[in-house]
């Protein structure tokens, strides 16, 4: 089993339940081609370095997993389909590339360390 980090960039217009929607979607058919998710994170709406289907902004989601190349193929043509989806890239990664923490986390350990004095 490969590990994989797939990006993908939404419409900005679109609802959140609607965002949510595809995101479960996309997730789900990683599972459901017998991959395992190891992270989701919804980034939110950013600015985009060039226009991209006459959008200048997106929502950015990015998935960690591990699954077959098979799978990739399947959650790729579902990328294409999807009138909500904009832009999209997924990358083999190595096992000890995978995120073990989310950036929030990371931002406010040096902080509680500066507070106690340490």
């Amino acid at each position: 089993m490969n590990y994989y980090e797939s990006i993908f960039i939404l419409q900005p217009d679109l609802p959140s339940e609607q965002s949510e929607k595809i995101t479960e979607l996309m997730s789900g058919i990683v599972e459901k081609q017998g991959g395992r998710m190891h992270i989701v994170e919804d980034w939110g709406v950013k600015r985009l370095a060039y226009e991209v289907k006459k959008q200048k902004k997106g929502h950015y989601v990015l998935m960690q997993f591990a699954g077959e190349p098979e799978g990739i193929r399947e959650l790729e043509r579902n990328y294409r389909v999807n009138d909500g989806v904009i832009k999209y890239m997924t990358l083999r990664i190595d096992e000890d590339k995978l995120q073990t923490i989310t950036p929030k986390e990371e931002s406010t350990a040096p902080a509680e360390d500066a507070e106690t004095g340490e």
